[in-house]
């Protein structure tokens, strides 16, 4: 548990061998889930909601969870204090008037990086793919909104977000060059520092990882909504 400690077990004491791309690295087996997740995800679209059911019984939701809660949403605030980076002067007259993205932004920003997140490269998925699912297998199976212990872990681990890498609260626009796609962890672990603060290289200096047709999951939900809506009817 890292809530309100000074080092983070998952970074380690040492913060010159702390990550420079990611506010902290998801562990290796996160992506063995993710293509479980998928995979029930798959099952659902073509109308299989018994065996995704079955799929999201064996994905490791409460380590996900906790993962996300305990590392990674703490790991701006764990590496902070250590590398002596003064907080920038806030100026809100040079804030963005628009805060937040819209739901175009976001898919030409989320399709632009290859649906992976641009701090830790891992694959992620869209809110809107999330929620259709959950309304194929029941919230009693996938639960996607109310507090971090009523979501399940794969929607806290997995999901996309557009991250202002100069942080809107510093005059950060938003608006796809200062737009990068993130995962919720990194997205929370780097919260309202900026790069600098946190020790991390700028993710638009690397290239995108865009290496095979991941989509977000996004192409299933059409198939999803159809799902769904004969449920409604039902």
């Amino acid at each position: 548990m890292c809530r309100g400690k000074q080092i983070c077990t998952e970074l380690g004491h040492q913060p010159n061998t702390w990550p420079k791309q990611a506010p902290l690295v998801p562990p290796v087996w996160f992506s063995e889930q993710l293509t479980a997740f998928s995979n029930a995800v798959r099952s659902a679209a073509v109308g299989e909601v018994t065996g995704a059911r079955d799929q999201l019984r064996i994905i490791r939701s409460d380590d996900l969870r906790t993962w996300f809660v305990e590392h990674g949403k703490q790991a701006g605030f764990c590496r902070s204090p250590h590398l002596g980076r003064p907080q920038p002067e806030i100026v809100t007259s040079l804030r963005d008037p628009k805060r937040y993205p819209n739901r175009l932004i976001n898919e030409l920003v989320f399709k632009r990086d290859g649906y992976r997140c641009r701090y830790c490269t891992l694959r992620v998925i869209p809110k809107e793919v999330l929620e259709v699912f959950s309304k194929v297998v029941g919230v009693d199976a996938f639960c996607t909104t109310g507090t971090d212990l009523q979501r399940h872990g794969a929607a806290l681990a997995f999901r996309a977000i557009t991250d202002h890498v100069v942080p809107w609260s510093f005059g950060g626009r938003t608006d796809p060059d200062n737009l990068v796609t993130a995962c919720w962890s990194c997205n929370f672990g780097k919260d309202r520092f900026t790069l600098g603060q946190i020790g991390l290289d700028d993710p638009r200096a690397r290239a995108v990882q865009a290496l095979d047709t991941w989509d977000g999951l996004v192409s299933l939900v059409p198939e999803l909504q159809r799902r769904a809506l004969r449920i409604v009817y039902r």
